[in-house]
């Protein structure tokens, strides 16, 4: 199995002088500085010869003190080994720029796009570097960048200056706070674009197409955001999406909470996975600071992290039936309650239904209370029955069939090609999961399979989701019988003050590949925490998917999905 040593020596053969700098963390973390100008040669190299084919993202970071800005691309493998390549490339912070890897890895293009908003990168060859998350008003002034000045008054709360306009309708300014007017980073010109009408409205080549908004708010999002489609009759030629309806800062507020205070913003980037993104955050500080989590810790980790997947699953799956109604709304009434039993079991650990600030820096808050044991072994027996009730449901009525096999079809090239994660790239047939490509806790210690489908359609996509419960209620299983006594918190006094360093660390949370990217320049906060979420993936994926079907499957893809915008606006 390769290796990140490997990795490196593979690099500094092909292209002398390139490697800057580089730290072999472990077998599967590499962390290297690449000379700017070889970065895109380096990643191609990665792809092409050592079976790197799986671009899971980009993070920007502003080091204002040393003057530099740096672009951090992050390279994995879809099952050819388990090496992660944390790639860095600087630039001065005076008018910043890189190359762009959009013409090489398809689905860089949004991380890019978000890095050039937020950060006023620029990437050299993009093919186009719109807003996708920041408001008109917001583009040019950069305000993850370390001397953004632009936060609301904290005794009023204001930000936005209503101003009606002539035809009725309300419109916002948003006018230079007296902090960037004293620091004087308020932008002279701000960058020119087309807008994200004028962009979508080009794409009219007759009179018999016609634009059709799907959102900010409507039936089939699980939350606001715009999806409009180009239309001829009744199929879908272009579809185009825009996000930030919601975008809440959450990793420019970490930079300025304590270390401990930002776990309570993990939980809120979605409720439904708030324990795996607590896990997320807490295991990368952890690596940070080389901390053991004891085993009962681990244990019960696991336990309250499956019981999150698998409430999950059953509220994603009841939703989208509401969508496509062709089993009507039973199934979601039914998974709603169902769903009950579950929350109820994580509430009586974690004290809360939702979001928990459960998982601690070495440990976890609370023990499972007295009787957990027999109360959860009931529970899944009574969620397995109900599941294969589902499956079964699902599997006997025709109608179902008619509307979701072979809609919305993801082959396994295609999947991995645009950076999926999660139950729609193993419907595609993919058995990627982190679990087993890059295993935490004590999961390499537990027997359990990756679901996957066969035809990477709609029907697949949901029947992975209800598979995988089974496969969570397994490992719980495994786990009650096998957790040990002992404490739940290391022993080890956890400062302050987290040491300066850097980790990445990848958990498979319920909608796919949740990564954290976690500095510390010593301070007693984040010095930055990025955020690569399965979502922000998802929704890249939904245009192209869209192309060339009718506008009803469009629903029910983009259902299928199972979308969490307030993720991927985090």
């Amino acid at each position: 199995m390769t290796t990140a040593s490997d990795v490196l020596s593979s690099v500094q053969s092909a292209f002398p002088g390139a490697v800057l700098e580089s730290r072999v963390e472990s077998d599967r973390r590499l962390w290297a500085t690449i000379e700017s100008n070889s970065i895109v040669d380096v990643c191609k190299h990665l792809s092409e010869k050592l079976n790197f084919d799986h671009y899971s993202g980009a993070a920007g970071v502003d080091w204002i003190a040393r003057k530099e800005m740096e672009v951090v691309e992050i390279m994995a493998s879809h099952g050819a080994h388990q090496v992660v390549a944390m790639l860095k490339s600087k630039t001065p912070r005076e008018n910043p720029s890189v190359k762009s890897l959009a013409n090489l890895f398809w689905n860089a293009n949004w991380y890019e796009r978000e890095i050039w908003e937020m950060f006023g990168i620029n990437f050299e060859g993009h093919p186009g570097l719109y807003p996708l998350l920041l408001g008109d008003e917001l583009v040019g002034v950069w305000p993850w960048r370390k001397d953004f000045k632009g936060y609301p008054d904290l005794t009023t709360g204001q930000r936005a200056v209503e101003l009606p306009t002539s035809e009725g309708y309300t419109e916002y300014f948003i006018p230079p706070t007296p902090a960037e007017i004293e620091a004087g980073t308020v932008p002279k010109e701000k960058p020119k674009y087309p807008s994200f009408r004028e962009r979508e409205e080009k794409e009219i080549k007759s009179d018999s197409e016609m634009i059709m908004h799907m959102g900010p708010q409507h039936a089939m999002l699980p939350g606001p955001f715009l999806l409009d489609i180009l239309v001829e009759g009744e199929r879908v030629h272009k579809a185009f999406l825009d996000m930030g309806y919601i975008h809440k800062g959450i990793e420019k507020i970490m930079e300025n909470r304590t270390w401990l205070k930002g776990l309570t913003y993990t939980d809120r980037m979605c409720y439904v996975a708030s324990l795996s993104n607590n896990e997320c955050y807490c295991g990368a500080v952890e690596r940070i600071l080389g901390l053991e989590v004891p085993l009962r810790a681990q244990y019960i980790r696991v336990i309250l992290e499956e019981l999150s997947r698998i409430q999950s699953h059953l509220i994603g799956t009841g939703e989208f039936m509401t969508l496509i109604a062709g089993v009507g709304y039973a199934p979601w009434n039914f998974m709603i309650i169902d769903r009950e039993s579950i929350i109820s079991l994580i509430e009586s650990v974690t004290g809360a239904r939702l979001t928990h600030t459960f998982v601690r820096f070495g440990g976890v808050r609370n023990d499972l209370p007295e009787g957990f044991s027999d109360k959860c072994r009931s529970a899944m027996k009574y969620i397995e029955s109900r599941t294969k009730e589902y499956i079964e449901l699902f599997d006997q009525d025709p109608i179902y069939h008619m509307r979701m096999e072979n809609v919305g079809v993801l082959s396994p090239e295609n999947a991995k090609r645009v950076g999926i994660s999660g139950p729609p790239l193993r419907a595609a047939g993919v058995a990627y999961d982190m679990r087993k490509e890059d295993p935490i806790l004590v999961y390499p210690d537990l027997d359990f399979k990756v679901v996957t489908g066969t035809r990477g359609d709609s029907a697949d996509r949901i029947d992975v989701r209800l598979r995988e419960i089974l496969d969570s209620i397994h490992i719980i299983e495994q786990c009650l019988d096998r957790i040990p006594e002992g404490p739940i918190m290391t022993e080890t006094k956890v400062p302050k003050k987290i040491p300066a360093g850097e980790a990445y660390y990848r958990v498979e949370d319920p909608r796919g590949e949740m990564g954290m990217y976690v500095i510390s320049d010593g301070g007693d906060k984040p010095y930055r925490v990025k955020v690569r979420g399965p979502v922000y993936a998802t929704l890249q994926t939904l245009p192209p998917l869209l192309e060339g079907v009718y506008i009803a499957d469009a629903v029910a893809i983009t259902g299928s999905m199972d979308g969490c915008p307030s993720e991927a606006d985090r």
